[in-house]
């Protein structure tokens, strides 16, 4: 399980950091890659300035269960990550999409927990 786990931790970071390093950023607000392997949760988050009001924003918040299961906590994007992961031979078996209810991940053709 933890070979799994630390593939897993290396295929998040890696498409994290790349969506970063590809983020257009307005002049005052900044994409950082937030990464804890101890506790197996990684984040995106923006923050900094727009006009007046301070930003700050989780983009994206996953965590890799000691199951093994990478739960997609938060996805503030439209962009289809599940797509991506399953391209990295990620089984649908082995990935969450917790935001949703649990009546609805049923459906979703991921795992439900």
């Amino acid at each position: 399980m933890d070979k799994q786990i630390e593939r897993y931790e290396t295929i998040l970071t890696t498409w994290l950091e790349t969506f970063v390093s590809h983020r257009q950023h307005l002049p005052d607000t900044e994409y950082t890659l937030v990464t804890d392997t101890i506790h197996h949760h990684f984040q995106v988050v923006r923050t900094g300035w727009v006009a007046d009001q301070y930003l700050y924003k989780v983009v994206f918040h996953f965590q890799i269960k000691p199951t093994g299961k990478i739960w997609i906590l938060v996805n503030n994007t439209d962009l289809l990550i599940t797509d991506d992961l399953v391209a990295q031979d990620i089984p649908m078996s082995d990935i969450v999409i917790g935001f949703l209810p649990d009546s609805i991940r049923a459906y979703s053709g991921f795992a439900v927990a």
